[in-house]
């Protein structure tokens, strides 16, 4: 067997959500991120029918490839989703997305990605990753979500 060493690497932020805890906590569903992420499209395996569950299975296509996906954890009563994200011979990644309201009409929302190597490959992805790269994807989605938020208001 080869000696292979996985590179992690945990990556964190936190963005302001102008809704309250409960309609923040559904956009980090599989079909909540429909709504504001562009060219988010998950295909979900299993089980049919249902779309946002702990043990819930699907399939992104990502820029570098596909994505399978599993819920791991959901915890509505905490707002806590837990996903594991595949993209094989590349890495693992644990995503986990926690609200807490900061006010009636307003929601925290803080995640943290930690990403395992799968391959040489994937370790140099991770290794090209950083905190100043995921605060813009942070920056990037706060602007998503208020305009969704934005246009459900003027509706």
């Amino acid at each position: 067997m080869i000696d292979f060493l996985p590179r992690t690497l945990v990556l964190g932020g936190r963005i302001s959500v102008n809704a309250p805890l409960w309609r923040a906590f559904e956009l980090f569903s599989p079909d909540g991120e429909r709504l504001w992420v562009p060219g988010w499209d998950p295909e979900i395996l299993q089980p049919r029918g249902t779309s946002w569950e702990e043990g819930l299975l699907f399939r992104t296509r990502e820029e570098n490839g596909e994505a399978i996906w599993i819920i791991t954890r959901l915890d509505p009563v905490s707002c806590h989703v837990r996903y594991h994200r595949v993209e094989p011979g590349r890495y693992i990644a644990r995503i986990d997305v926690r609200c807490t309201a900061a006010s009636p009409e307003s929601t925290e929302v803080a995640t943290t990605y930690a990403f395992t190597g799968l391959s040489e490959s994937g370790n140099e992805e991770i290794a090209r990753m950083s905190q100043e790269s995921y605060d813009a994807k942070m920056a990037r989605w706060s602007v998503w979500i208020d305009a969704l938020l934005r246009t459900k208001r003027a509706n």
